[in-house]
């Protein structure tokens, strides 16, 4: 995502069948720590981990899409080889109009599009450039429109028509209220032809960082910092969002509550404390059990639980624990990986080609540009067949996910 913007107006107060069945766990664990019930099929503890803290396993394990569709099996073969992998980046286009750059990465059908620089734009102008957006985009396959619609100082899209989401350290504190709330946002957003909010935030802040932890903390971004209200929270979110018609994204897997800096501005992010074990991981469980069909991928590195690799090019974190511990069958996707500073060294088509072998299925770029480098990149290493059929259920995982949201038609 891009860097958070100062906030500029006090916020308002909130008003008083998924991609399935991923973790069960016992409620027991967390029990008696306070946190109310809510009306999402909430998880309250994760399941219970082997005694490894990382797992052993150095290659992906991803494991196949749940069985394709005949809709999406017939998208899928109809798509020439530079289609399909232009469904696996996602671009930004500016929420208030559409840039030459955006003009020129969306004549290449990307899969999707996240809006940006929205804060003064209303919502008849946002439902005119997204309606533009697709019409070239989209034009074949349509394209997943994308936001950051948190809350607080981290809301793209707040003029007119757009309510002013209070920050998630707020709409933490009544989970109970907070699913019907988030249905609200997100019918907004469905209104203007948003189809997945980059949100709700499950990291948990380590209490003994609170404002020093600059992504999350600094910011207010975090439902708490006690797994046990924010799990329910993150379930409640979900399920606001999805009874909208919106898909959520549980964000920035596998936790950024734990670090000091900032991967979108700061280099060499290192969670020292994160394992595959983390209790925090709780309130990611939370939210796949509540059907959250997106998953963004931190740009950190976290030692304890793959020593060698950022979080987004680890098999060991998106294959072994994401998929296999927490039985997550959605789509991964990237955090903004245009700008980011944690990944300056890295090359563009790389960026993308590196999380793709690594498990992942979907590149998320501000920078419109960036399209044609990645997909060059893609179609260069699929000429390695484990690589295209790795690069291959990605763009089935992308195509199933966009029949989900009732965008795919055949």
């Amino acid at each position: 995502m891009t860097p958070p913007r100062p906030d500029r107006r006090p916020s308002r107060s909130a008003s008083p069948a998924h991609l399935a069945g991923a973790v069960l766990v016992a409620a027991g664990l967390v029990a008696g720590c306070g946190a109310g019930s809510t009306p999402a099929p909430a998880v309250t503890a994760a399941p219970a981990p082997p005694s490894s803290s990382a797992p052993a396993a150095t290659t992906p394990t991803t494991p196949a899409p749940p069985g394709s569709s005949a809709c999406v099996t017939a998208t899928y073969d109809r798509l020439t080889p530079a289609q399909r992998w232009t469904q696996l980046v996602v671009v930004g286009v500016g929420a208030g109009g559409v840039s030459p750059a955006a003009r020129a990465a969306l004549a290449k059908e990307p899969g999707g599009v996240i809006l940006t620089d929205g804060d003064t734009a209303s919502s008849d102008a946002v439902t005119k450039v997204v309606t533009s957006a697709q019409a070239t985009g989209g034009a074949d396959v349509p394209m997943l429109v994308t936001a950051d619609q948190e809350g607080g100082q981290v809301q793209e899209l707040e003029g007119p028509g757009f309510t002013r989401i209070p920050a998630a350290t707020a709409q933490g504190r009544d989970p109970d209220a907070l699913r019907g709330d988030a249905r609200t946002w997100g019918k907004e957003l469905r209104d203007v032809g948003v189809t997945a909010d980059l949100a709700p935030v499950a990291d948990v802040v380590d209490p003994a960082l609170g404002t020093a932890n600059a992504p999350v903390g600094k910011f207010g971004r975090q439902f708490g910092t006690d797994v046990g209200a924010v799990a329910p929270a993150v379930g409640a979110f979900v399920g606001g969002l999805r009874d909208a018609g919106v898909a959520p994204t549980l964000k920035h897997f596998p936790g950024l509550g734990e670090v000091r800096q900032n991967t979108d501005v700061a280099a060499d992010v290192v969670d020292t404390q994160t394992s595959a074990d983390s209790p925090s991981l709780r309130s990611f469980a939370a939210g796949i059990e509540a059907g959250a069909p997106l998953v963004m991928v931190s740009s950190a590195r976290y030692p304890k639980i793959d020593p060698d690799h950022e979080a987004l090019f680890s098999s060991r974190i998106l294959g072994d624990l994401l998929r296999g511990r927490l039985g997550f069958t959605g789509v991964v996707m990237t955090d903004d990986v245009g700008v980011a500073k944690a990944l300056a060294d890295v090359p563009v088509g790389a960026r993308a080609t590196r999380f793709l072998a690594a498990g992942g299925d979907l590149v998320l770029t501000v920078a419109p540009q960036n399209l044609g480098p990645m997909v060059d990149a893609i179609t260069a290493a699929a000429r390695e067949p484990a690589f295209a059929a790795r690069a291959q259920d990605a763009v089935r995982r992308v195509l199933a996910l966009k029949e989900q949201q009732g965008i795919l038609h055949c």
